[in-house]
């Protein structure tokens, strides 16, 4: 007790020892000439990187410091060692729990209202111009320049106009909603690898499965303009995870061949998501090592080679565009939309949020650290690698919010860490009352009835609707092949009956404005691959653009949503100067202006 106090003590000493050198920490700010935040602020890209891993590791390393120098303690290698379940370990009934809660999550998918808000000229924007142009020059990442993920960005939403043989805004966003439902029955298919690795009766493990899932089935909704604490963009990692449980319950090499596929498999889907992805994959060569299965090491590599040199040949050149693009994100998206992080327990905007984030990564660490100093076995050595391997994920996913520190990207880092904490403090309230479990209520088993009343709560929560399904097909119909015009304000809609006459004798339009949407709701192809204004910065880029520019005849030169940080104008001063001088006839239209040659 004495020692927990003094650990506990020391713990919190590290974390103000943190707060106080955030700001110290700081590299000299190099002159990149991308306006922004960072910018403004003289802040270096690599700042909040640092500061945030300083931040987490100084209390870890207290608390490893304390446990072997103070307490003497040791590691045991062997409680990360995993073992094969025993096929009597299996339960039945937990498959069959779990099936029937995916079959309720598509009750719920076919009952969900679809959405018919204004469009995010911005925002979705970046979902319809790059596949419109794709269908029509057939090229990727040397077609449309990518901040996301080609599939993402553009792949995707080609492949379902492709399918129904038309191209609308509701198609788009259906798409969407149909990766919410993956990514939720992704979830659903974690928790059930988890909880048939945790030492309990069958019966038990109902009751741990269903309290897991009413709390994950409502870190994510269908509500497209919300801000949950997943995002169905988080899918590669939820796959990479449970690949590696089941890895752990078999040794199988298949799985590690699927982990060698998802590790250039996710750059396509969401390049922020494939460098959590990839750090979780040497997480795992260093988890095989240490259980020396250099075979399976070995296989692992073999399969990441393999995959990367067969993308390679099956792109073609537009491998070497995807390496450019995605070395281009990496190095310069940081300094065109970054915000500066919030310093911990601080008076700046988002810091409460970021300071709490902050703290339960540092507690789900030493949480799953902990396991390592204990001899005493509770639970499989299985069960104790996935906590340390999903407090690994907590402190990975932060990456997402140093790159935009506000409110709503914070937000999105947090579905990992909940999951985490749902988790263990439920396993351990089970463990504490396992033999209260184990009686019976009118000759039944209490845990039974306990699985059927939280299987009601869980399908309450799902906010089914039984006319909506009724007539599922009608509205799914309905919606995908809505008119365009009927997302569109009244502004936009008379932008696009003025201005389509005026640029039908063009090939195609160039945009100098936020408004990412205009190339598809006109129905004209950008001009380079820069439709999306805002992702450009870079010298090399701007260059790229105004070379682009030769061939451009027609401009839109502003529009709705130029406030979103530095105007184009402000921001791509190259850009601007060469269009001031080789654009010099111009029109309005409302808010929109327009140059030509």
């Amino acid at each position: 007790m004495k020692n927990n106090i003094y650990l506990s003590l020391l713990i919190l000493s590290s974390i103000f020892i943190s707060t106080v050198i955030w700001d110290k920490i700081s590299i000299n700010f190099g002159d990149t000439q991308i306006l922004g935040e960072y910018y403004n602020n003289s802040h270096h890209a690599l700042n909040d990187p640092l500061r945030f891993i300083a931040f987490v590791f100084i209390p870890i390393v207290t608390f490893l410091s304390f446990k072997f120098f103070f307490e003497k303690k040791k590691i045991y290698f062997d409680y990360i060692k995993s073992e094969k379940l025993k096929k009597d370990d299996f339960s039945t009934n937990l498959l069959f729990l779990s099936l029937l809660t995916i079959i309720f999550l598509f009750i719920e998918f076919c009952s969900i209202s679809f959405p018919l808000n204004q469009i995010d000229i911005f925002h979705e924007g970046q979902k319809l111009s790059a596949p419109f142009k794709s269908l029509i020059d057939e090229k990727l990442w040397s077609g449309s320049f990518v901040t996301t993920g080609i599939i993402n960005e553009n792949l995707g939403i080609k492949a379902i106009w492709k399918i129904i043989n038309h191209q609308s805004i509701g198609s788009m966003r259906y798409l969407q909603l149909v990766y919410i439902l993956f990514f939720k029955i992704s979830l659903i298919i974690l928790i059930y690898q988890i909880v048939k690795n945790s030492l309990f009766r069958s019966d038990i493990k109902l009751v741990f499965f269903l309290i897991i899932s009413i709390i994950s089935t409502q870190l994510i909704d269908y509500n497209l303009n919300s801000g949950d604490s997943y995002s169905y963009r988080d899918l590669p990692v939820i796959f990479c995870l449970i690949l590696f449980i089941k890895y752990l319950n078999n040794f199988k090499q298949l799985n590690l061949i699927l982990i060698g596929l998802l590790s250039i498999a996710t750059f396509f889907w969401s390049i922020d998501r494939a460098i959590v992805s990839n750090l979780f994959i040497i997480f795992i060569c260093t988890y095989i090592f240490i259980n020396r299965k250099f075979k399976n090491i070995l296989t692992l590599i073999i399969s990441i080679i393999f995959f990367w040199i067969l993308f390679y040949f099956y792109l073609g050149n537009e491998f070497h565009y995807f390496i450019s693009n995605t070395l281009s994100v990496l190095e310069n998206q940081n300094y065109i939309h970054g915000l500066v992080h919030p310093q911990p327990f601080s008076e700046m905007p988002h810091s409460s949020r970021a300071t709490r984030s902050l703290l339960l990564i540092i507690l789900s660490i030493i949480i799953s650290l902990n396991f390592l100093f204990h001899e005493k076995k509770k639970y499989y050595n299985t069960f104790k690698i996935i906590i340390i391997s999903l407090s690994f994920i907590c402190f990975c996913s932060y990456l997402y919010a140093l790159s935009r520190s506000d409110g709503g990207h914070i937000k999105q880092t947090t579905g990992t860490v909940i999951l985490f904490f749902s988790i263990f403090v439920t396993f351990y309230f089970l463990k504490l009352n396992e033999y209260f479990f184990s009686k019976k209520v009118l000759n039944f088993n209490f845990t039974y009835i306990l699985s059927i009343l939280l299987f009601i709560i869980l399908v309450f929560n799902l906010k089914i609707d039984m006319k909506n399904i009724s007539d599922y097909s009608l509205r799914l119909k309905q919606f995908i092949y809505l008119e365009d015009k009927n997302y569109l304000s009244d502004d936009q809609n008379y932008l696009i009956q003025n201005l389509k006459p005026i640029i039908n004798e063009y090939k195609c339009i160039q945009l100098f404005t936020y408004d990412a949407a205009l190339p598809y709701i006109l129905k004209k192809p950008n001009c380079s691959k820069f439709y999306f204004t805002y992702s450009l910065g870079s010298i090399k880029d701007q260059e790229s653009l105004i070379k682009d520019l030769e061939n451009t005849e027609f401009i839109i030169y502003r529009g709705q949503t130029d406030n979103w940080g530095p105007s184009p104008q402000k921001k791509l001063t190259m850009v601007n100067k060469y269009i001031n001088i080789n654009f010099r006839n111009s029109k309005k239209i409302l808010k929109w202006e327009f140059r030509y040659k």
